[in-house]
């Protein structure tokens, strides 16, 4: 059985093999460092039913495998870090943050989800310039707007130091410079949750203290309100 986050439901789950693998037509294997088909690498595919008994349903998996590796490709795939179809999604929300710039921010998890670190990195960038103008800090680039909103007060000298990494990462491929230093899944990881603290600080967090300062004062209001009053020459 394979592991893996089901594409249907969400939950991380043991994938048991349904159908037997078969082999891709050779268009579809690797290719080699010439560019030529590498036929020492074919590539086969299976399909998966999902342990999930609320799910049930059939997931394909894939990869190439070395011919000269022994074991059926059965046996084998059954035991390989396979690419599977279909993908989940991720797509958080951002309830208190500007609609805008929460559907940009999730629009970066979802690219994030299917291993474009590039776009997601990108997104992220524009996540952070965008949240900048939504503070009033519309003059100047993108790393002047950083500094403004910490000389404002309105994030911390680290959220303004991890802002400051998005931008750096996110300027490479803003500026066409995406053969310089390639995306590792784990550093646009990183710099997503940069992005998401960002948010969190400018948006989420006084919106959620707002709301219960203002629970507080009503249960406060009302408590008063429903105090019956004292007898008459009783102690206050």
């Amino acid at each position: 059985m394979a592991s893996t986050i089901c594409g249907w439901c969400g939950d991380r789950t043991h994938m048991t093999m349904a159908l037997e693998p078969y082999q891709l037509p050779p268009a579809t294997w690797p290719r080699n460092n010439y560019g030529l088909r590498d036929d020492d690498r074919p590539v086969y595919m299976a399909a998966f039913r999902c342990s999930n008994e609320n799910c049930f349903r059939l997931s394909i998996g894939w990869k190439d495998l070395y011919k000269v590796v022994p074991g059926s490709a059965k046996a084998r795939i059954a035991q390989e870090a396979l690419q599977w179809e279909p993908q989940k999604i991720r797509r958080p929300d951002f309830p208190d943050v500007p609609s805008e710039i929460a559907a940009t921010a999730s629009e970066a998890h979802a690219c994030l989800s299917i291993g474009a670190a590039r776009g997601a990195v990108a997104l992220a960038r524009a996540v952070v310039e965008a949240t900048a103008k939504a503070k009033g800090v519309t003059g100047g680039g993108i790393q002047g707007k950083i500094n403004a909103l910490k000389e404002g007060g309105i994030i911390s000298p680290l959220t303004a130091d991890t802002s400051h990494q998005i931008r750096e990462d996110g300027n490479s491929i803003a500026h066409g410079d995406i053969g310089d230093a390639p995306i590792a899944l784990g550093d646009a990881t990183a710099i997503l949750e940069f992005m998401d603290a960002l948010l969190d600080e400018v948006f989420q967090r006084p919106a959620k203290l707002q709301r219960l300062k203002e629970r507080h004062e009503e249960r406060k209001a009302n408590g008063n309100q429903q105090l019956p009053p004292a007898p008459s020459g009783a102690p206050a």
